[in-house]
């Protein structure tokens, strides 16, 4: 008798530690336990411009150092997308380039929503957004046909017809539908999922040169209000090339950038809008201080989760290890200059053949 209630006790004592190790793993939401209560539209989002741009690296055109598998394990929540018609002519394909195909091709869309797939398979209380560039005005039919080829159904969020009330993160991640995606223009009623993103978005000026102050203006929709807003916080050189001029990413600066500068322009901005920037959009993330800033917009402890280093990942998109670094080791003192010079020439070649 004595040892039957010793198992029973044991028994109960290992079910009461695995509820509440369940509990625990359900309390925390995209990293942190205050942020399950708050509505999808009251949390503030580490966002990359031009997520997919991250090969070759120090290209002309290219926003970012790690691939989006690393940019997952890091704490980026929101990614800007761009999407273009497939090389090959299959509509039921999208290709995800930057200007032009031949500037900068970042792969098939199905590659990338692959890789979004394993991580919220492996990672079921994270709640990711795409924001959509239709650079060529692609039916919402065929990025539904592409998401469906990917499996991702699931995890689309639709809104609720007749209300207006967008759910909390505890609510999106217990119905599973987590995948949330706006586009910039071609949204329509037959796939409510792809929402068109200026009915509930708005965005500061993209286009700031380095050197420019940062604005805090509404530039899409024009001078409109909306309940969220894509703060955009990167800044660009230029480079002239028989006539015309390309905005060119500035990786050097972006421990500047994405840190004291990135608080600075967070802080004018919500004190003009009097609202926190819901998407928080920067290039080469590795640098600065992203996802801390935002965990103090967030008014959360910041989890402590450093960028991955630049050296910890291969040229191809594939990660070799999962160390990490502070944002001042990242990027360009790693990289050799025999690097910087294929990645120039790369995307410089792409430039010039747009003007053939």
């Amino acid at each position: 008798m004595v040892r039957s209630s010793l198992f029973l006790t044991v028994g109960l004592l290992l079910a009461s530690s695995s509820w509440v190790q369940q509990a625990d793993a359900q309390q925390q939401c995209n990293g942190y336990a205050e942020l399950c209560s708050r509505t999808y539209d009251k949390v503030s989002y580490p966002t990359t411009h031009n997520a997919y741009a991250f090969d070759p690296p120090n290209g002309l055109a290219t926003n970012q150092v790690n691939n989006i598998p690393t940019q997952l394990k890091d704490g980026i929540r929101a990614f800007m997308l761009d999407a273009y018609n497939a090389p090959s002519g299959n509509p039921n394909e999208i290709q995800l380039c930057h200007t032009t195909c031949g500037l900068l091709n970042g792969g098939p869309l199905s590659a990338t929503l692959a890789q979004i797939k394993t991580f919220m398979d492996a990672n079921p209380n994270e709640v990711i957004t795409i924001l959509w560039e239709n650079a060529a005005n692609l039916k919402p039919a065929q990025f539904q046909a592409v998401y469906a080829a990917a499996g991702m159904s699931p995890y689309l969020y639709a809104p609720t017809k007749g209300t207006a009330a967008w759910p909390t993160l505890a609510q999106m991640i217990s119905s599973k539908k987590r995948l949330v995606n706006f586009v910039d223009s071609g949204a329509d009623a037959t796939v409510p999922w792809l929402m068109a993103e200026y009915d509930f978005v708005f965005e500061t000026p993209y286009n700031i040169p380095k050197g420019a102050a940062y604005p805090c203006t509404i530039d899409r929709p024009k001078d409109q209000r909306k309940p969220m807003y894509v703060l955009n916080h990167f800044i660009s050189g230029v480079f002239n090339m028989q006539g015309s001029s390309i905005s060119i990413p500035q990786p050097d600066v972006a421990d500047q950038t994405n840190g004291p500068d990135l608080v600075s322009h967070i802080n004018s901005c919500q004190t003009t809008f009097k609202q926190i920037p819901n998407f928080v959009a920067v290039d080469f993330y590795q640098k600065g201080s992203l996802t801390e800033t935002v965990a103090k917009v967030n008014k959360v402890t910041w989890n402590g989760i450093e960028a991955t280093s630049v050296k910890n990942v291969t040229t191809n998109g594939g990660s070799k290890g999962s160390g990490s670094g502070s944002g001042s080791n990242a990027a360009g003192s790693l990289l050799t200059g025999k690097s910087v010079a294929a990645g120039f020439l790369a995307t410089a070649a792409g430039a010039i053949a747009l003007f053939l």
